[in-house]
């Protein structure tokens, strides 16, 4: 099952400090960005609180350029986890037009990286590899190499790559750039970032699991659980303990992977993941069929019919969400496309009118020097029959 979209949002959580000094305001500024920050990392439990401080925060004339960036970043984030990709893209171009004045490279390069995402979500996966790229490049440059931020928000790119590859079930290539992202990481203080860390190791076991590689897959759940627990991240706890549980199922331990799925439901019942849920009934249901357990195989598969019932709607909301986002990346397409022909246009028609301008001018010039000529003529011919005469 592909992995749930809430927890990629991590990786555009709390890795960034921008300098948000305003003239003669900075205690003000610094409070209001640590806000900023409390809010982005509360956005899983509280979404619709964070776009509203968001919105005021960027609604308020007094605000600073870069706070007001930040604002329509905690906004299109907030969007992101209520599964409005269309809102969240609003935001996130806003927050790129505004930052179009700025000389931060690592506040552009999370904007790009910010927009991968929601690209990633949407499933235009063309379109987000090429985001992701573009922080390659600018990663490289030598200014910035020494940029904790930058390179921070480059590993996360590689993640998002693996993201893809997986979803598109090429688990090799995946597993390439998971590793990538991993050994970025260790570049820097990883205690820091176990929540991303355990989203990648879950990810690495269900690659394993495709793979059929079970002994890996374990060993990839269980640093992906002993990492979510440092950070106390109940539903990364389940999500891996739901990828280890399915590794069991696999290997015949029905009862093995029934006691690790109650878990993970009893770890996650505050947490209000969908697909988690599902995820979970569906092992449930699976395993006590295996054990003939009837009454518990059919309070799990309603339950997991009504999740999935909620989960088509969602995923229905998202799909036109992508089939409008391509209509329109295609309709840009096609205007610029129109604009180059007209320009083109406009010059062939210049280039031709002023040829013909200097077609009609050479024309004239020739008529009046032919003109001139004939007079000339006669006057010699008039002249030579005078003297004739005389």
């Amino acid at each position: 099952m592909r992995f749930s979209f809430t927890y990629i949002i991590l990786f555009l959580v709390g890795v960034i400090k921008f300098n948000t000094v305003l003239a003669g305001n900075l205690q003000n500024s610094q409070q209001i960005d640590s806000l900023i920050t409390a809010r982005m990392n509360d956005i899983y439990e509280n979404p619709d609180q964070s776009i509203a401080y968001g919105l005021s925060v960027y609604q308020d004339s007094k605000t600073s350029n870069v706070l007001k960036i930040r604002a329509l970043m905690l906004m299109s984030l907030g969007y992101t986890s209520k599964r409005d990709y269309q809102k969240a893209l609003k935001y996130i171009i806003k927050a790129n037009e505004l930052s179009s004045d700025s000389d931060s490279q690592t506040l552009k390069t999370r904007i790009l990286f910010s927009t991968g995402i929601l690209y990633q979500q949407l499933k235009i996966y063309d379109k987000s590899i090429e985001y992701m790229e573009k922080i390659e490049q600018v990663s490289l440059m030598p200014s910035l190499r020494d940029s904790i931020d930058i390179q921070i928000t480059l590993a996360n790119s590689y993640i998002v790559k693996g993201f893809i590859y997986k979803d598109n079930l090429n688990c090799d290539i995946a597993l390439e750039y998971f590793d990538k992202g991993v050994r970025e990481y260790e570049k820097f203080n990883t205690a820091k970032h176990n929540a991303n860390l355990s989203i990648i190791y879950y990810n690495k076991g269900n690659c394993y699991i495709l793979l059929s590689e079970y002994g890996n897959a374990k060993n990839s759940f269980n640093r992906s659980i002993g990492l979510a627990k440092l950070d106390k991240a109940n539903s990364l706890i389940s999500f891996a303990q739901k990828g280890l549980a399915e590794v069991y199922t696999l290997e015949g331990n029905y009862q093995d992977a029934i006691n690790l799925l109650q878990k993970a439901l009893e770890t996650s019942k505050n947490v209000g993941d969908l697909v988690l849920n599902l995820g979970i009934y569906k092992g449930l249901f699976e395993n006590y069929l295996a054990l003939n357990q009837w009454d518990e195989y059919q309070k799990y598969y309603d339950l997991y019919l009504k999740t999935q019932l909620a989960v088509k709607i969602s995923e229905r909301n998202s799909v036109s969400d992508s089939i409008d986002e391509n209509s329109k990346l295609q309709n840009e397409k096609i205007t610029v496309i129109q604009n180059q022909f007209q320009n083109r246009l406009k010059w062939i028609i210049v280039t031709v009118f002023i040829i013909g301008m200097i077609v009609v001018l050479l024309e004239i010039k020739s008529r009046k020097r032919i003109k001139i000529l004939q007079k000339t003529v006669e006057k010699t011919q008039n002249l030579k029959s005078n003297l004739e005469m005389k």
